[in-house]
């Protein structure tokens, strides 16, 4: 959910170019001449995130994502080098074989090694080095790093993952994608600090350039392209918005639409609750799919929290969330269709943020700003509609956040009026509403 999907990712190794030693080398190290070899075939980032040809695993589209695929080579780490972005936020995420996060870095956590991180208050941007270190996740942290994750066989035994898969995100980049800085430098070095081996620094696919056709023809289509051709039973009967909290629980939910009533908890999950689809760690997600044959356009309303205007102004400041925003996606290709973040929600006097989702030809004439009603393409090609709100790194003191829905517990009994409601509609009765809490409560 949270990143450029690649099923797989963890076994890509692309051959863009050769590596470059940062300084002449000394004697060997743990970094074998055969295994300088294999880096040598491997670009520092492979893929980026893109409208079109890199758009699955339901992204967010107020963000750039990057992957890196780099072999777990025994005695090894990963250095990281950079200037910290303009950006309203930036991270690492490391994966497991199955797409599951193992850990992250935010900007706010990393120590400047040259002047300032702008992520902890005013200042200059400064230069940092971080770390993927191989194994778990440690009681005590070193600073700057995160960790590569380990497979669980069963309980049984714990492996390392065979490649560190890496995704770099920017959300909301301040003058081009990359936040006005180059991208990340990765090296390998030996897990000493021996002589590092520099990645290529060839370009990510998709190439610059290339313009986004396909999403803007799915977001401005009216003609429904495979209504009647997929049979979609995966949508509840009564929608209502859930917590996304790993691979095995979102299976069991479909089943359990499928089938018509609810699967035993325990019954598929298993207590997994550790994510997927390259999810982020600083992010939680409610979703819900919604299907045509209940309704060609619905609506959902709810209390909009605030959010960090500045970098760093959350965890640490009075906003209760960094960054949140609402996308329609569809389930098969995990495509977003359109997403809307929080400085682009319209809110009424309460607080409140309602948003329509139709095709274009169904758009209600009052779902615009003017009228405090945002609109979302539902994509006319897709059968479905995947609605997913998130939360972003919310302060201590916002106890409504998506975070805090425990395993098992209702959304609304921790989200209270944060929770989204959701109802399908028609263009006629938002049209005859006079606001935007009308028009929701006319549709329920």
């Amino acid at each position: 959910m949270r990143g450029v999907g690649l099923t797989g990712v963890a076994l890509l190794v692309s051959a863009c170019g050769s590596g470059a030693p940062v300084s002449d080398p000394p004697a060997p190290t743990p970094v074998a001449d055969t295994d300088s070899r294999l880096l040598a075939a491997n670009c520092a980032w492979l893929l980026r995130s893109d409208p079109d040809l890199l758009n699955i695993a339901f992204p967010d589209e107020g963000a750039t994502y990057w992957v890196a695929a780099v072999p777990a080579l025994p005695g090894t780490r990963l250095r990281i080098e950079a200037d910290f972005p303009q950006a309203r936020y930036f991270s690492y995420n490391t994966y497991d074989p199955v797409l599951r996060p193992t850990d992250v870095l935010t900007d706010y956590q990393i120590d400047a090694a040259e002047g300032v991180n702008p992520y902890r208050g005013d200042g200059p941007s400064g230069h940092y080095v971080a770390w993927i270190e191989p194994g778990a996740v440690p009681d005590v942290r070193a600073p700057n790093t995160l960790y590569a994750g380990e497979i669980d066989l069963l309980g049984r035994a714990a492996l390392p993952n065979p490649a560190w898969v890496l995704i770099y995100r920017l959300y909301l980049p301040e003058g081009d994608r990359t936040g006005g800085v180059a991208l990340p430098s990765l090296h390998l070095e030996a897990a000493d600090g021996g002589t590092p081996i520099a990645l290529q620094g060839c370009d990510p696919l998709p190439p610059d350039g290339v313009p986004s056709l396909l999403n803007d023809l799915i977001r401005d289509s009216s003609e429904p392209g495979l209504i009647g051709l997929l049979p979609f039973p995966l949508a509840p009967d009564e929608p209502e918005l859930v917590r996304f909290y790993g691979l095995p629980e979102t299976l069991r939910l479909l089943l359990s639409n499928a089938a018509g009533f609810s699967l035993p908890l325990q019954a598929i999950t298993a207590s997994d609750t550790g994510g997927g689809f390259l999810s982020n760690v600083d992010n939680a997600y409610v979703t819900t799919m919604m299907s045509r044959n209940q309704g060609a356009l619905y609506i959902l309303r709810g209390k909009a929290p605030s959010w960090a205007r500045r970098p760093a102004e959350a965890p640490l400041g009075d906003a209760q969330v960094r960054y949140w925003s609402i996308c329609t996606n569809e389930f098969v290709s995990q495509r977003y269709v359109g997403c809307l973040h929080d400085a682009q929600m319209p809110l009424d006097g309460d607080g409140y943020f309602t948003v329509v989702v139709s095709d274009p030809a169904q758009r209600p004439d009052n779902a615009n700003d003017a009228h405090g009603m945002a609109w979302l393409p539902w994509g006319a090609v897709y059968p479905d509609s995947v609605i997913i709100y998130r939360h972003m790194l919310p302060s201590p003191h916002f106890g409504e956040a998506i975070q805090n829905v425990a395993y098992g517990t209702p959304v609304r009994e921790v989200m209270g009026a944060y929770t989204p409601e959701i109802t399908y509609c028609t263009r006629e009765v938002i049209e005859a509403a006079t606001s935007s809490a009308d028009a929701f409560a006319r549709c329920r």
